[in-house]
């Protein structure tokens, strides 16, 4: 009888905990993808941005880096390259941007304001259904 209670304690612990876990996170990252909005991204990473431009590689169907993090109203310059054979985009539709980044191609500027508070969505209009997603962040 003992036994029986303990083993049921268990399962209720271990069911609560995984509830915990699944309603915790904004962003789950899980075989190196995470949720953006409603959009799956492919996660390469996070990074703040310092300074008035700021790097951002595009290529097989990703940003580097995904999230890229700032403070209220900061405005910065980001400098796409394309080390790929394949055309990309940045397109930021809260900003009304939406720039081609050409194959082969280095320090394409785009000037973009990070939000008071939250998230603004950016993707590659050319292969967002394949996860090229980001997020500019505060």
């Amino acid at each position: 009888m003992r036994g029986s209670k303990v083993m049921s304690a268990l399962v209720v612990l271990l069911a609560v905990g995984l509830v915990a876990g699944a309603c915790s996170k904004k962003k789950e990252s899980e075989g190196g993808q995470m949720t953006i909005g409603s959009d799956k991204a492919n996660d390469h990473g996070t990074k703040t941005v310092s300074g008035a431009s700021f790097k951002v590689e595009v290529d097989s169907f990703y940003f580097e880096p995904t999230v890229i993090k700032g403070t209220p109203g900061q405005k910065v310059t980001l400098m796409f390259s394309n080390d790929s054979s394949t055309l990309h985009n940045f397109t930021l539709q809260a900003q009304s941007i939406d720039t081609d980044i050409q194959p082969k191609s280095e320090g394409v500027p785009v000037s973009v304001t990070f939000p008071q508070s939250g998230f603004l969505e950016f993707f590659c209009k050319y292969h967002k259904s394949q996860g090229m997603v980001g997020e500019l962040s505060t």
